[in-house]
Order: C-alpha cells, then structure tokens, then sequence
C-alpha cells in the first residue's frame, strides 16, 4: 500500500462547484430530483440490473453483437486480458454488465483525473461484482471522436527532483474538427522523445517506458494510444471502445435519427431542465445554440451543422448514420443506449450534465445508469508527504487550501531556535537602548537637537526590525537547500490555479512507485470506492514509493 495516505475534505481540494460537492456529500441520496443516489443496497443495484435488460428487448440483436465484438476486438489489441474478454462476450447475452467511465484521449493516458475515473470503474465493478454475483466490467470510453485539441494536446510531469515540466503536442499535428483520436502516432513519438531523458532520471523509468513502448507497439493512433497504456496501468482489467466507433452509431442510429429529427424538443428540455437547477440554486452546466447537438463528418473532420443544414444531417442519420459525431448530449445518450451501463462514472462537470438530462433518458426510453463521482486526489512526491507525515494533523489540508503558506510555514520552523533566539534578543536590546537614549536626550537636549536624533533613532529602530527580520532568509535557505519544491510548491500541487488532477500526467505516480504503483492506485481506488458506497465521498493526498 502507498507509504502515505490521508484524507481530507473536498471543499480543501477547491474546484469544485455546488452542484457537485452537495451531491458528493450524500452520494446515497443523490441530489433529488436531478440525480440518483450511489448506495451499497445490493437490492437497489438489482432494481438497476432489471430496469437495463428492460431496455434491451427491443434493441437490433445483429447491431448489438457488432458492438460487442468491436470492443472485444480493440480490447484484446490493446492488451485486455482474456478472462475480461470473456466476460465481454456475455454482455450480449445480459448475463454481464458494464461500468462506464469516460475522458478525450491525452498525451500517454491523459491527465491523472483519468487516471482516477478508471481507477474508480475498475473498483466500483469487483464490488459490484460480488455484491450480485453477476460478471461486471469496466470500460473506457476514449472520445476519440472530440476535437478539441487544446484539451488533449498538454503533456506535465515533476522530475525525480519534483521540478514540474510540460510539453506539448504541436499545432501542427491537428487540424481544426478533426478528431482527437485520429492524430498521427509520430507526434506523439517525437514527443516522447523529448521528455524521455526525464523520465530516465527515475528509478523506476523502466517500468513507464515499457508501458509507454509497449502502448505505441499496439496502436494505430493517438486515440489507441491513450487507451493502450490506460490498459497497461490496470493490469488488463479493462475493456476499451471507441467514440469514433462505426458499429456503435449504427446501433444506435434509432436514437440518432429520433435525436436530430426532434432537437428543438431536446434543446428545449435541457433549458428547462437548466431553470430548475438555477432555481433550486444551482447552475447550468449545458447551454445550446442555434447549431445542432450533431456533428456531421466530412472528409474525416468534425462540421458544425446550422439550422439550414439540418435536413442534410438528417438525411445522413437515416442512409450514412456513420458520418453523425454526437456531441455532448447526444454522446451520452448513445453511449448509454449502446453499451447499457449499469454505473457511469463522473466528473463534477459530467455530473452537472446528467442533471440536465434526466427528462431526455425517459424521452428517448434509454436506461439510466447509476451516476458515481470519480475519485478526487492530489499526489505528493515522497519528500512532500514525508513533510506531510511529521506535520500530522491538518497538514494535508493546509497544503491543499494555500500551498505558498504551507511552504512559509515549513520554511519559518526550518530556522534553528538559537538563531531565532539570538535576533530576538539582538532587536530587543536594541530598542531597549534606543527607549534610554531617547528619554535622555527629551530631558537634556535643546528641542531641535533632539528632533534630530529621534529621527535618526527611528530610522535605527526600522533597520534593526529589518535585521531581525532577515534572519527569516535564512530558515527558508536552509529549507530550500532541502526541499526545492518548495520554490515552487503551488506549481506542483495546483498548477495554474487549477487541481493537479487536471493537468498532471497519469505517469507520475509510476515513475515514483514502479510496478507496485498498480496494486497502490488499485488499492486507493478500493478505498475510494467502499467509502463512497458506504455514503463518505472525501480528497485523497497520497504518495507511492518503490
């Protein structure tokens, strides 16, 4: 298990809206009448399991099969072990289940927040497994089919020093609409040639690199990519499809055609839906346009489609139901209607989403699955969770709240007492001295000389405050001789002003923790999951050693 762990609140780790931390707090009451709660009941999981084969019964078996198969297909490409495999193939029978978890492709698996989404899935699925005695397996969702490549494109690492560094994929490796996923591995190569000599430093290189190494032997492309050394870091345990999947839009082309055939309804739902969250006090997360929720592709990029175009992207959804990209809205429902979930697990801002849904799922008669917030976490390098430790107490959450002052502090107590004895004492005798000479001279000297003086005396008084001060410098020397990071604490633990879950890469922790790191993170994902379904949803500060 990982050498530190604590626990704290999830307002300490900031970032979070209302919406989100009201419904984290009481996982099992969910947020009424927006979200379903996340519970234990082993009879509440079962009502779940009921209400999806019910909406199976209608469903195109021979479009169904082709999506299963695809995912087995990609899966074992990708390195899913066998025995998952297996479980995948029940699928289509309903006599297995799937726990969804989803992100855009990042550089080599994305950003540790992915990381913890799949860490979740894969927990919440040996839970539920055993609970119901029934197959359940994770799935990653890539979306390949996003083109947002500002969101992918960003690469950040800490060295074996904890200095934090970052690259990037270059502009020129995507095109405006085109899909994320589709991005040629040789940028992606020549990337990982510039951060390898860093990772090198480590101890535990090895085991990154393999991984990493291994992901490019099996895929095609970015989309693959991300997905393969997601696979790698589970051990195997997880199942993978792809948003840019043909077999999935043609399964759910009944969904696509009813969707862009009546989106002024849609829309129409989510802005309603969105008044009554702002009403309950709230925000909305989804806001619509004049263009459609649907994407049409035209020679491999993502189009806008107006309103005027709208009888051309229906037209597609009935004869080239391929050539339809959902969009958000869209996405989760063919998502869900595609591969039947029974959990999906979420960000704070996939959960705001779902909250404006609700209606759309019974409208379009797709089965809901449960929504599960993902695991929330900061990693500290050792050296800061060695810090963190001798602190005890609050420390975590002090570090989380205000790094710089958590840095001050450790600085401050960083200055030996005899020396912060002796500047106290050097300040002290000094006023005292300049009190005597001063009361001396309003008795003795003519007014004008003794304005002079005193003058001259609180100038003195000023310096000497400055050179007790100053001693200060010297305790943060001592510090930063020590620790390094601490220049540059707030880099590390929320770079930006953002939540290290959002920028840092997933490798991180293995490069600090090697290949025990998987049975950590696995283990912190357990933790994380039981307490969530025995109603606590909190942060985890941790740290991974080999």
């Amino acid at each position: 298990m990982s050498r530190f762990l604590e626990r704290t609140g999830l307002e300490a780790a900031g970032g979070f809206s209302r919406l989100f931390l009201d419904f984290a707090r009481q996982p099992s009451a969910g947020l009424p009448p927006f979200l379903e709660g996340v519970s234990r009941s082993r009879d509440r999981w079962l009502e779940v399991l009921e209400r999806t084969e019910a909406g199976v019964r209608e469903e195109n078996r021979e479009t169904s099969r082709a999506v299963r198969d695809e995912i087995v297909s990609l899966s074992a490409r990708l390195g899913t072990r066998e025995g998952v495999l297996d479980k995948i193939r029940a699928v289509g029978n309903r006599e297995a289940f799937f726990v969804a978890a989803g992100q855009q492709p990042g550089v080599f698996g994305g950003p540790l927040l992915t990381l913890y989404k799949v860490l979740t899935a894969v927990a919440l699925a040996r839970i539920l497994e055993e609970a119901i005695s029934r197959p359940i397996v994770p799935l990653y969702w890539c979306g390949g089919d996003d083109s947002d490549f500002q969101e992918i494109r960003g690469f950040s690492l800490v060295t074996q020093k904890s200095t934090p560094i970052s690259a990037l994929l270059p502009q020129q490796a995507h095109t405006p609409g085109m899909a994320a996923g589709d991005i040629d591995l040789e940028w992606s190569r020549h990337l990982w040639a510039n951060v390898r000599q860093f990772i090198e430093e480590f101890e535990n290189s090895g085991f990154v690199t393999g991984v990493v190494d291994g992901a490019f032997d099996a895929a095609r492309d970015h989309g693959e990519l991300a997905s393969a050394v997601l696979v790698a870091l589970t051990g195997g345990s997880l199942a993978v499809v792809d948003g840019r999947s043909p077999a999935v839009r043609r399964h759910a082309q009944p969904i696509i055609i009813d969707y862009v055939t009546h989106e002024d309804e849609v829309k129409r739902a989510v802005i309603d839906e969105g008044e009554r969250l702002r009403q309950a006090g709230y925000h909305a997360q989804l806001t619509v346009g004049d263009d459609s929720g649907v994407f049409l592709l035209e020679d491999g990029v993502r189009k806008n489609v107006t309103r005027e175009r709208r009888p051309q992207l229906i037209a597609a959804a009935r004869d080239e139901v391929e050539r339809c990209s959902p969009g958000v809205i869209a996405r989760n429902l063919v998502q869900d209607f595609a591969l039947k979930p029974i959990a999906v697990v979420l960000g704070p801002a996939e959960i705001a989403y779902r909250c404006q849904m609700g209606a759309l799922y019974t409208r379009f008669g797709v089965p809901a699955p449960i929504p599960v917030p993902r695991l929330s976490a900061t990693f500290v390098p050792p050296e800061l969770a060695a810090i963190l430790q001798a602190e005890g107490g609050a420390a975590a959450e002090a570090l989380l709240k205000d790094p710089p002052a958590f840095a001050r502090s450790i600085c401050e107590r960083s200055l030996p007492p005899s020396l912060r004895e002796a500047a106290n004492a050097f300040e002290k005798e000094v006023l005292e001295a300049a009190d005597r000479f001063s009361r001396a001279v309003d008795a003795d000297a003519s007014r004008k000389a003794a304005a002079r003086i005193r003058a001259k005396l609180s100038d003195m008084r000023g310096r000497t405050a400055l050179a007790a001060a100053s001693v200060s410098d010297v305790g943060k020397a001592i510090a930063l001789e020590r620790w390094a990071f601490l220049a540059d604490i707030a880099t590390l633990v929320e770079p930006g002003g953002k939540p290290q879950e959002r920028t840092l890469s997933l490798l991180v922790p293995y490069l600090f923790g090697g290949p025990g790191a998987c049975e950590d993170l696995h283990a912190i994902g357990s933790i994380y999951a039981d307490d969530l379904l025995d109603g606590r949803t909190e942060h985890i500060v941790y740290s991974l050693t080999s």
